[in-house]
């Protein structure tokens, strides 16, 4: 379980090669490029500050970000007609090439890592996966709350 947990926690590769373009592109900004395909896919403009929210960033930390990822020709920025003080995102098509790569990259090293279990245990996994997710998912709030108030100081409680 420590080794799953360092995978997740801390991915090997800061960089994911591209081909296409010639060199590697900085994991953060593959992440950006996902994260800005994902909310364009609902009504509105993409800002900024939707892209910190998605990725759980300060709002100075994904504009850089932006900025950087505009720089390198995988996103465009743009005023909001209605408040130009505000910015949009979109991705371009080179920046929806790399998000399609990277998710076929994804897929395609999953089925490789996977390739070490046989049918009846990638049968099993599977159950088993689904079974924590539906855990976590229906246990998360209760949880939180007991662990809160269990662990709160005790001159901390609110008061009546």
């Amino acid at each position: 379980m420590q080794s799953m947990r360092r995978v997740v926690s801390r991915p090997p590769a800061l960089t994911v090669p591209m081909p296409r373009i010639g060199r590697p592109v900085e994991i953060s900004k593959v992440l950006a490029c996902e994260a800005i395909g994902e909310l364009s896919k609902r009504p509105g403009p993409v800002t900024i500050s939707d892209v910190a929210a998605a990725l759980q960033l300060d709002r100075s930390t994904a504009s850089r970000l932006v900025a950087e990822a505009e720089e390198d020709g995988f996103v465009t920025r743009g005023s909001l007609p209605e408040d130009g003080r505000r910015v949009s995102v979109a991705l371009t098509p080179l920046g929806v090439e790399i998000v399609e790569f990277v998710q076929r990259l994804r897929v395609a090293y999953l089925d490789h890592a996977c390739a070490v279990f046989s049918d009846e245990e990638l049968a099993t996994l599977g159950a088993l996966l689904s079974r924590l997710a539906d855990s976590m998912s229906e246990s998360l709030a209760p949880w939180l709350e007991s662990a809160v108030r269990h662990s709160a100081p005790a001159d901390a409680s609110p008061s009546t």
